[in-house]
């Protein structure tokens, strides 16, 4: 699977990693099944690391669709900040990542803040590994 995830810090932190390529129904598959899965407790911390080139076959209809789905879930999400870490190099994926940033940000209660360094990211989540 080209998105992989732990769930640590006792359900309270997720670190994902997504390598190239992701085909669009791979990512909807893993933000369904993060979002759901039962060692997740909020609030939560979420730092997703998405690899240069990694997101080039996902679209912005693809991210609508995420988000629909979403909302669309049988479980009501964890209280929720997530990290997106994107090279500055790949702007398709900075793109996405700033589309979605926009669209939770309007729709929910989740914060979304887009980096170019883990590092960063990580102070910002308040967690280390």
């Amino acid at each position: 699977m080209p998105i992989t995830y732990d769930i640590l810090n006792d359900g309270h932190y997720i670190h994902a990693i997504a390598t190239a390529p992701v085909t669009s129904e791979e990512f909807i598959e893993y933000e369904l099944t993060h979002a759901s899965d039962a060692r997740a407790a909020g609030p939560l911390s979420e730092l997703f690391e998405v690899r240069h080139g990694a997101c080039n076959d996902i679209s912005i209809d693809d991210m609508k669709e995420i988000l629909q789905k979403r909302k669309e879930g049988e479980k009501p999400p964890h209280s929720h900040r997530c990290a997106v870490v994107v090279s500055p190099h790949d702007a398709h994926a900075w793109d996405l990542a700033q589309f979605y940033r926009g669209m939770v940000t309007l729709h929910s209660e989740e914060n979304v803040i887009v980096f170019a360094t883990v590092d960063v990211a990580r102070i910002w989540l308040g967690v280390r590994e």
